[in-house]
């Protein structure tokens, strides 16, 4: 996800090959001025994440989401974090992690994170300059990498091979419109807390939708409940599951996601459930395949947010889109920001 503005406005060279760190001069002009600003480019160390934060005071994605970037980094959980900095400290970050399916199908591949430059210092091909530096250097290990990002960062992505696979809709609204609903069929739908018990048969439906088996992923939700609360639906009949929900608090909002559902009524309960044990606001990303899901939602006075799209490079897409019917909400990972 890219959070820059980008521009011809400057001109620059690279003094070094890429390596743990790369030099490059810019000639910048503003206020009537031309200056020469020296840069770096060179991995994240660890004790970079305290100006990281305070970098990242400004980033509206953060805010929106009112989390850190301590926060966003050990929910992503890069494989590699790349910096500029110069004279007047950091002027951004890009990051990169490897999703392994552990099979003899699927190859790796590469997700990009978060692309931030810092307010003062864009519209002069920062944003630009350390993307291309992340995609070049690690375009040697595969030439799969997937990104999600906003619609004025389409052209530049485009520009550089990659392809258009889906789109999601980012929502927000008040958890409480889905206290009284009417016209459902609950009939054989039982629901229940989300309890270590499930873990090995959501693992195994949530995988039907997401490319990867990720058993893990739900055990280390049952380690943080005092943050995370989940809701299971099951048939009456078979007590095979037809969804799920997980929500993820923060002081300011309730993050929804994932939660999927074998149809509309079986997403509603689920929400209604949710909503009878919680107030608040709550953020939701929904695929824009899903027009059922995003009708629901603005008919309980859900307000867009953003739009964003993923992209991706080689000719595989890990995403089958039919199963989107399937999405209400998506997990963190399918945005790589919490």
């Amino acid at each position: 996800m890219s959070d820059h503005d980008c521009t011809s406005e400057t001109s620059c060279c690279a003094t070094t090959a890429p390596s743990l760190a790369s030099q490059y001069s810019f000639w910048l002009y503003r206020e009537e001025k031309i200056e020469v600003l020296n840069l770096f480019i060179r991995p994240m160390i660890s004790h970079d994440i305290y100006d990281l934060k305070v970098f990242f005071n400004d980033c509206s994605m953060f805010q929106l989401a009112s989390v850190d970037f301590s926060m966003y980094y050990y929910s992503f959980r890069p494989k590699h974090s790349y910096i500029v900095v110069s004279k007047h400290g950091v002027l951004a970050h890009a990051s990169i992690k490897q999703w392994d399916f552990n099979n003899n199908i699927n190859p790796s591949i590469l997700m990009l994170g978060l692309v931030y430059v810092r307010p003062d210092y864009r519209k002069f091909g920062i944003g630009e300059l350390l993307t291309n530096y992340v995609l070049k250097v690690k375009s040697n290990e595969t030439n799969h990498i997937h990104a999600n990002i906003l619609t004025k960062h389409l052209p530049f992505y485009i520009r550089y091979g990659f392809q258009a696979s889906f789109t999601l809709v980012n929502l927000v609204g008040k958890l409480n419109e889905f206290l009284n609903l009417a016209n459902i069929d609950d009939d054989d739908i039982h629901l229940q807390l989300f309890e270590s018990s499930d873990i090995l048969d959501i693992a195994t439906y949530d995988h039907q939708i997401y490319p990867t088996y990720r058993v893990n992923y739900f055990e280390q939700l049952r380690e943080h409940t005092y943050s995370i609360a989940g809701y299971v639906a099951r048939s009456l009949k078979t007590n095979s599951i037809l969804g799920y929900v997980i929500l993820n608090f923060s002081h300011a909002f309730i993050k929804c996601g994932p939660l999927y559902a074998e149809n509309l009524s079986i997403a509603l309960l689920l929400l209604r459930q949710c909503a009878i044990d919680y107030d608040g606001m709550m953020l939701i990303s929904i695929p824009e395949d899903n027009r059922i899901g995003i009708k629901m939602l603005e008919s309980k006075h859900f307000k867009q947010t953003e739009i964003l799209h993923r992209v991706h490079t080689g000719n595989q897409n890990i995403f089958n889109e039919k199963c989107f019917q399937r999405v209400w909400a998506i997990t963190d990972d399918w945005l790589s920001l919490i």
